[in-house]
């Protein structure tokens, strides 16, 4: 990867000031596509009423996005790498600037789905830049406490995004109802693009022939899967969902074998599979797996427990998920001061934790009557196992990663995240619908025991994968001058 001077390089745009403005410019694009993940989902109501969605037409709506933004993650990732990190990027925040416009001032429900899908896809241009430069321009410490920011706003988007898109419904300014937790973006990507192009040094890679079969094959693969584990809930999981499914899976090992086939020839595959036979990297994506199959369908559990079950009113029930939020963030605002050999280990103890605080808040539900204090702890305690175990996780993937790998890893990380929530969502929100059926304060104590009970077995069990990430061997780190 060669670094050329930007366009603009000059004594108020040196290496000086990129340095200081690079990682605060990269983490407000990660913010701004991590948070629309959900901002939606609180303005659904509102955005129904105002247009007249149908349950389908909100549906896509709302999840549109995040069909979008899992599925082309990957293909995004080697776009980086091949035309420039700095020029993806700004296409990327470009592709989503135009299309929260469109949302925002959307007249009709096509143009309402259609700007959802094109944010999706232009913050998967955008997001796998950012673990990807970081990975290019920092190393030691500063990479560390660079991917501990990164871990914290990737993991918290989601709850953020629910908290301001509460916040500007309500607020309703000037009679806009939903619309400006779209128009929101604009003024916030134009002034991206614009300093993008001053502080992120223009680095590229070989340009290579774009794998398009692996592209469409890697594409409806995903849709494949992620379809169904989207809608399957609503719509009781119909025969094509399993279909789907099924016919995803299947893509997906074609997909694998296709790359393997193209790397042995000699041609450039859209994944790097070596990236995966480095040791310890396909244990680290393992490990951030279960975390956030947990938080997906933690997230999903505990809203219904919380108000349905416990009648607690909205407001409250944010306030509660902020516990788990703050620990989350705290947690990976100081792990990259602790002892590089304690770094090593913190994976494994994190997931033990996070194990813990997960029991004890099930056999606490099964109690009953309790308070939203009494939950407070817990939560504290598993956001920050949860943090503590991603951003370490982060950090000790890229400590065994060629730089050359790095794309291909920025783009398996976050895929994992996005696919991973979806997953926990389905798989644990249909068990705790099983289990609290009734819908009464005990039965969905029960549930809700249930769904934390299996977050703590699947977090024990990946502890098995956070050893083998610890013990693999680190990736030798070459001399580089235009790292910081």
């Amino acid at each position: 990867m060669t670094v050329l001077p930007g366009p603009r390089d000059s004594a108020a745009a040196g290496p000086a000031a990129r340095h200081r403005y690079l990682l605060p410019l990269l983490l407000a694009g990660q913010a701004m596509a991590a948070m629309d993940t959900s901002i939606a989902n609180v303005a659904a109501p509102a955005m129904r009423a105002d247009l007249g969605l149908s349950g389908a037409a909100l549906q896509l709506a709302v999840a549109g996005y995040v069909l979008a933004y899992a599925v082309f993650l990957i293909t995004g990732a080697r776009l980086g790498d091949d035309h420039g990190y700095r020029r993806v990027f700004v296409l990327g925040v470009s592709i989503f600037t135009v299309s929260s416009l469109a949302c925002g001032l959307a007249p009709s429900t096509g143009w309402l789905v259609a700007g959802r899908v094109a944010q999706g896809v232009g913050a998967a241009l955008l997001v796998p830049q950012v673990l990807s430069l970081i990975q290019h321009h920092y190393t030691g410490g500063a990479r560390a406490r660079a991917i501990g920011y990164y871990s914290m706003i990737l993991g918290l988007g989601a709850t953020a995004g629910q908290l301001l898109g509460g916040v500007i419904v309500t607020v309703d300014l000037a009679g806009s109802s939903w619309r400006p937790a779209f128009l929101i973006n604009v003024p916030i990507g134009i002034a991206l693009v614009w300093l993008a192009r001053r502080v992120i040094p223009d680095t590229r890679g070989e340009r290579r022939r774009l794998d398009l079969v692996g592209v469409l094959a890697l594409s409806l693969s995903m849709l494949g899967v992620v379809v169904p584990l989207t809608f399957g809930q609503d719509l009781h999981w119909p025969a094509w969902t399993w279909a789907s499914l099924a016919a995803g899976l299947l893509g997906l090992w074609g997909f694998w074998r296709h790359e393997n086939a193209l790397a042995r020839r000699g041609g450039a595959p859209l994944l790097n599979l070596q990236a995966l036979a480095t040791p310890g990297i396909r244990a680290g994506l393992a490990v951030i797996a279960t975390g956030f199959i947990g938080y997906g369908g933690w997230l999903f559990a505990a809203a219904l427990y919380l108000q349905a079950g416990l009648g607690f009113s909205p407001l409250t029930s944010g306030l509660v998920f902020t516990a788990y939020a703050l620990g989350f963030g705290i947690s990976n605002l100081k792990w990259s001061s602790l002892p590089a050999a304690w770094l090593r280990w913190t994976p494994a103890v994190s997931l033990g934790a996070m194990g813990l605080a997960n029991l004890a808040f099930g056999a606490t539900a099964l109690g009953l009557g309790w308070a939203a204090t009494a939950m407070v702890p817990l939560l504290f305690l598993a956001g920050g196992s949860h943090g503590l175990g991603f951003g370490t996780t982060v950090n000790q993937m890229t400590l065994r990663t060629a730089p050359a790998h790095a794309p291909a890893i920025s783009g398996l990380v976050t895929t994992a995240v996005q696919l991973s929530i979806v997953l926990g969502i389905a798989v644990l929100g249909a068990l705790y619908l099983a289990l609290g059926v009734a819908g009464d304060a005990g039965t969905s104590s029960r549930a809700m025991a249930g769904v934390t009970f299996a977050i703590a077995i699947g977090a024990w069990l990946a502890t098995v994968c956070a050893v083998r990430l610890a013990r693999a061997p680190l990736a030798a780190a070459p001399a580089d001058p235009a790292r910081h």
